[in-house]
């Protein structure tokens, strides 16, 4: 047997032993528990007395008797900590070496260099390689090629060892040396039976597949149950090593599933994959989001007033706006509602001053109390189809906190001042009072601004309670589409027409600051999303594209506009502060992009990292505009940029082309926001002190690496989930055709995205009357005998073959064509 077969093999026994679900084994016991065949027994027992000798054995067995020289407990300490540091991150011949060293005259036992070892958390991709997202003070990711993850999973927190640094435009590599932190303690998925057992294979598929469910802990699940379980074990040798050494190993043929699979037992039994609820709930365990809050946190938000105390109205410590116009516009179906605006315009100085006033979350919720706490560990609100999970309690996020019309709410309000041009003139952050006059709805906005610029004479005095409207006779035309819309179950927007004017101007301002953020290279992409649409059951009655209207880039303008103005005030204030960064692209993908546009004789170019500048794309995003190819032309520029994060070093946001970038219009939902109101409500009532800032300077870096992983969390929640929705939607439609465009070519098939967003894959193995082969450079697909080729951008018609809730996927063929049997 050779040294390193033994080595892995020592690995698995001293896993076993380490591991707390398993009983302590006898060598008899260990045996049948392997499965080491009869003629192997021997060469086994001789393993178990060498390690024996090694120090590596604790469990009962005459192996750990015999000339085993006597440790002290505090030798016995060491060197099980010297066995759980090397036999977990290190190579077999690594361990072999050290094993030398140490049995051959005592010699320093090898560790970490900690000088060159990083502390960070572990993403892993599909493909199996990863990145680890380092301390705040290191932005840069660490590339984790596949093979030196050891057993960390996709969300770990570890220790790296640097083994080859940054150069160039080329990311620094490591290999993960130690696993700090699981950041995956249980697992959910579906239970599927095998000739070894019963197995239970992830929803989440970062996570490896499939976990052995230890027999005895099945909970009663059975095959085709959706369950949640207990990870015992993270897994011995991979398959593949298993497969490559079984000439050389004693590990038998028929081996236990222990030493090839991670094992996991079942905690909880959601029910059949098909009952009604078990999908999305399915979802909620698999991302590990939460599902109610504590009994502290609840009582804490019980506690809190539903209304303003007339001691806070009354003092003089905030701005009181209950004069002005103040609107919030949102979702048809919102009630966490971060943010209301007001706008007033002053024609003898030309001048627009905009009033962007967020919910001032900070005096209800406390720094350190249960609350804080919660939100913090939550560190956004998550949008499922059906569902929301907030980051707070309902009585804050739907209530107290929310800016609800005809109410007094508290907000931290910027205020900030603009010439006709569209450039900022002078600002003002402060606390205020508000009450909003008017609860719009998106949909609502953009009906009222597209019927035209009709005359319409509007004055509002709240205070004096009078609302004085004229409407001419083009304004009756509109107020007959209102009541088409409401004939057709829309709302009723008539009670918009007082508010025409005001609408108008914050269009007027929203297209002037848009238009400067153009100048200056930000990218704006305009993709239709989906939405599910319920029926009075809760099932989906239909899946459809919702297109950026006009009302939502007012509220999208004027809070970029806010968040970009708090950022760069406390820039220059040089006080600890949590910032939204984005990273400029890697060259390479910039490289790669480059020549899949170049398909579309569309140019791209760069010398070097430091030539690549935002306003390249936005001319590209420019040309597009209307053509066929603009959707998946988008997604690919979209995929080519790295991920926003939060950070504590005020870095560029490229995608926005601006220098200094925050998040400060949503505390309800996010937690950064809530953070930095904190700390802006400090600087504002000269509270800081070198105590207060070193305190920030302690916290921050963790709030920023915990709000953007929770962040990620969400956006893969949300995402899965829609998928989810739309295979259920699409398994009503097998067999019929529906119109589509192809929206990306792979070596695998053909994507082709419907109208209604909705995408899936012809196979190419599904297309029967030719060959075809995918041609990366030329980027089509074609076939070796007709010739006949595929392009991005082609209409096509295709037909619903197959559909698989668990993987997520749609295979579509073409509408003419079926697949042999």
């Amino acid at each position: 047997m050779r040294e390193e077969q033994k080595e892995k093999l020592k690995k698995i026994i001293v896993d076993i032993e380490k591991d707390p679900s398993l009983p302590k084994m006898k060598e008899k016991e260990l045996i049948h528990f392997l499965g080491i065949p009869k003629e192997e027994k021997k060469d086994f027992t001789a393993l178990l007395e060498e390690m024996a000798e090694e120090g590596l054995l604790s469990f009962p067995g005459k192996y750990n008797q015999k000339d085993t020289p006597a440790l002290s407990r505090k030798e016995k300490g060491q060197e099980k900590h010297r066995v759980q540091d090397t036999e977990q991150f290190f190579s077999p011949e690594e361990l072999h070496h050290e094993r030398k060293l140490t049995l051959h005259g005592g010699l320093k036992k090898r560790s970490v260099d900690k000088e060159r070892t990083l502390k960070g958390v572990y993403s892993k991709a599909k493909k199996g390689f990863g990145f680890v997202s380092l301390s705040e003070k290191e932005l840069d990711d660490i590339y984790i090629p596949k093979g030196s993850e050891g057993n960390a999973l996709d969300g770990d927190t570890v220790q790296i060892l640097i083994t080859k640094e940054k150069q160039d435009d080329s990311s620094a590599e490591g290999k993960i040396v130690k696993v700090m932190k699981r950041a995956v303690t249980e697992v959910l998925g579906l239970v599927k039976e095998r000739r070894e057992g019963l197995f239970l294979f992830p929803d989440n598929q970062k996570l490896p597949s499939p976990f052995y469910i230890q027999p005895g802990k099945s909970g009663g699940a059975v095959p085709g149950d959706k369950v949640m379980a207990k990870i015992l074990s993270y897994g011995g040798i991979s398959k593949e090593e298993k497969r490559g050494s079984r000439r050389h190993s004693l590990i038998p043929h028929k081996s236990s599933p222990l030493l090839s699979y991670p094992v996991c037992g079942v905690t909880e039994v959601l029910g059949a994959s098909t009952e009604p609820g078990v999908d999305v709930l399915s979802v909620i365990r698999a991302f590990s989001l939460p599902e109610d809050f504590p009994e502290e946190v609840k009582r804490e938000a019980e506690a809190i007033p539903q209304e303003v105390p007339e001691s806070i109205l009354s003092s003089k410590a905030r701005r009181d706006f209950r004069a002005l116009t103040t609107i919030t516009i949102d979702g048809e179906d919102a009630k966490d509602l971060d943010d209301a605006i007001s706008l007033e315009y002053f024609p003898e100085k030309k001048l627009y001053r905009l009033y962007v006033h967020i919910a001032d979350v900070t005096e209800y919720v406390k720094e350190g109390s249960s609350l804080d706490l919660e939100a913090l560990e939550r560190g956004t609100s998550v949008y499922l189809t059906d569902r929301v999970i907030p980051m707070l309690p309902r009585e804050l996020s739907n209530g107290i906190c929310s800016l609800h019309e005809g109410v007094d709410r508290l907000t931290l309000s910027c205020i900030m001042d603009y010439n006709e041009k569209g450039e900022q003139l002078s600002h003002e952050i402060c606390p205020g009072i508000i009450c909003s006059d008017k609860r719009m709805s998106y949909t609502g906005v953009t009906a009222v601004l597209e019927e035209g610029n009709e005359a319409t004479s509007t004055s509002i005095d709240r205070k004096k309670g009078a609302s004085e409207t004229s409407i001419d006779t083009e304004n009756e035309t509109f107020e007959t589409s209102i009541d088409k819309r409401k004939e057709d179950n829309a709302e009723d927007y008539s009670s918009y027409l007082p508010f025409k004017d005001l609408l108008i101007s914050m269009k007027e301002l929203s297209r002037l600051l848009r238009h400067k953020r153009v100048e200056r290279g930000g990218l704006d992409f305009d993709f239709p999303e989906s939405k599910v649409i319920f029926n009075e059951k809760g099932q989906i009655a239909e899946i459809r594209s919702v297109i950026r209207e006009e009302s939502h880039k007012i509220i999208e303008d004027f809070m970029l506009a806010a968040n970009e103005t708090v950022a760069e005030e406390y820039y220059w204030r040089d006080i600890p502060f949590l910032y939204r960064v984005h990273e400029r692209p890697d060259f390479d993908k910039w490289q790669e992009l480059s020549r899949i546009l170049s398909n579309f004789s569309i140019l791209l170019r760069a010398k070097d990292p430091d030539s690549i500048r935002p306003k390249a794309l936005q001319g590209i995003l420019e040309t597009i505009k209307g053509k066929e190819e603009e959707m998946m032309l988008s997604n690919l520029i979209l995929r080519s940029l790295k991920q926003a994060k939060y950070s504590v070093e005020c870095g560029e946001h490229f995608g926005l082309a601006s220098k200094y970038y925050t998040h400060f219009t949503s505390p309800i939902r996010r937690y950064p926001d809530l953070q930095i109101h904190r700390i802006i409500k400090e600087n504002l009532f000269s509270q800081e002190n070198a105590k207060r800032y070193a305190h920030y300077g302690r916290i921050l870096p963790d709030v920023a690496m915990q709000s953007s992983l929770r962040e990620r969390r969400a956006d893969e929640a949300e995402r899965d989930c829609m998928k989810l929705k739309k295979c259920q939607y699409m398994k009503n439609f097998l067999g019929e055709s529906f119109p589509g465009t192809i929206s990306s070519l792979t070596e695998y098939g053909i994507y082709v995205t419907l109208e209604n967003g909705i995408e899936g894959m012809i196979p190419l193995r599904m297309l029967n009357d030719d060959y075809f082969v995918f041609i990366e450079k030329e980027l089509i697909t074609r076939g070796e005998r007709s010739g006949k080729t595929f392009r991005i951008g082609d209409s096509m018609s295709v037909l619903v073959y197959a559909v698989d809730t668990l993987s997520r996927t749609i295979d579509f063929v073409p509408a003419l064509e079926l697949p042999e049997e």
